[in-house]
């Protein structure tokens, strides 16, 4: 026990910390007995929590299993938003204040955050002098002009929404339209300007690939130049070997298709497999109730099985909502007449959707995936071919 105690002490002396952070988060604007969650961020993957804590007394306190920098997201449990981006390591003891707001999104409620003060961490410290300052000051500079703007902007959207295309023209024919598109094309202006010399100044760490994953909703082959000017121990580095699967996905085709069971709006679940018994083909359509571009493909998926179901076609579709009431009215106003369900298994992770609408096409007998991002004109044709 002594020699312990002793062992105890030589570490703390030289500075021994544990394989943790801890975060005491104080929280304005939510009410006692709210369940908080701290969830790996930055990943572009659907991440569960860490850690949890309840708010009592408008405080919540994490302990957070951490070896190496992280950036932590907090959010309060089954509901969209972040209260805190919080970037932070092992033997960090964290003291964070912030007021959380409810705002209405375009199908359901979610939380973000004002006045967000963080204490105590070097390394965030760190991260808001690289990029999360200048994040920030885009964030004020966009709020801005389109605050300042919302008048014209509101005209040309009733325009719009009326077919009125004399006023339409009228309208983008103003000063102030014009006004309005300049500062909208200083804003990219900044980003194509400032992002890659971000991401070129710090190449030699994993600072380079996180401020890349931490900037990026999506990535294409063009995202390639920034990630070949990495080091290889950049590459190698957590964050860059998430961000190496981002910008070069290996695909689904030729792979066994993950199976799933579907969760339908009536609460019941059905395995994939019993779904596509006797059938040839499987469509896996991945989409949301607020996704545009997924609706406007509904008309060509329904076309697509009114032709083929009696020759062996099976979709599945699987929504991305989280508000199931939103999911649910679109299923209505759709009318969609084959198997729904809503992904609270992280269904699409296994299928490595990084947007949607993403639309797998499974040969039943063999379960290897055959297709994948097929829409439109080219979902049509392949299912031509295999159907004729």
């Amino acid at each position: 026990m002594k020699k312990t105690i002793m062992t105890l002490a030589l570490l703390a002396s030289f500075g021994w910390t544990s394989a943790q952070s801890t975060v005491k988060l104080t929280v304005k604007g939510l009410a006692d007995g709210t369940v908080i969650e701290a969830a790996l961020g930055s990943t572009h993957q659907t991440e569960n929590a860490i850690a949890t804590a309840t708010l009592a007394g408008g405080e919540a306190s994490f302990n957070l299993p951490i070896e190496e920098p992280r950036m932590i997201d907090f959010r309060v449990k089954d509901v969209p938003g972040t209260l805190l981006h919080l970037m932070t390591t092992k033997g960090e003891n964290v003291s964070a204040t912030l007021t959380a707001q409810e705002e209405n999104g375009r199908e359901e409620k979610y939380y973000s955050s004002t006045d967000e003060k963080v204490y105590n961490s070097p390394l965030h410290a760190q991260y808001m002098m690289k990029i999360g300052a200048f994040k920030k000051f885009l964030g004020i500079y966009n709020d801005a002009y389109h605050d300042g703007y919302k008048d014209i902007n509101d005209k040309v959207n009733a325009a719009y929404a009326s077919k009125d295309s004399v006023r339409m023209a009228q309208l983008r024919g103003s000063q102030e339209w014009k006004d309005f598109l300049a500062c909208d094309a200083n804003f990219f202006k900044m980003l194509q300007d400032r992002y890659p010399k971000m991401f070129a100044e710090n190449a030699d760490s994993w600072w380079g690939p996180f401020m890349q994953l931490d900037t990026y909703s999506y990535f294409t082959p063009e995202n390639k130049l920034d990630y070949d000017k990495l080091s290889d121990a950049a590459k190698n580095s957590y964050y860059g070997q998430i961000l190496k699967e981002q910008i070069f996905p290996k695909g689904m085709t030729g792979m066994d298709y993950p199976k799933f069971d579907v969760l339908s709006a009536d609460g019941k679940t059905t395995p994939s497999t019993k779904l596509t018994k006797g059938k040839k083909y499987l469509l896996i359509d991945f989409w949301a109730s607020w996704c545009v571009p997924c609706r406007k493909e509904i008309p060509n998926l329904k076309n697509c099985y009114a032709q083929y179901k009696d020759k062996g076609l099976q979709i599945i579709s699987i929504s991305l909502d989280r508000n199931d009431a939103a999911w649910k009215k679109a299923l209505k106003e759709e009318q969609l007449a084959w198997p729904n369900g809503v992904d609270k298994a992280k269904i699409a992770d296994a299928y490595k959707v990084q947007a949607i609408p993403a639309m797998f096409l499974v040969d039943v007998k063999t379960g290897k995936i055959i297709g994948d991002g097929l829409r439109g004109e080219v979902l049509r044709n392949k299912l031509a071919e295999l159907m004729p």
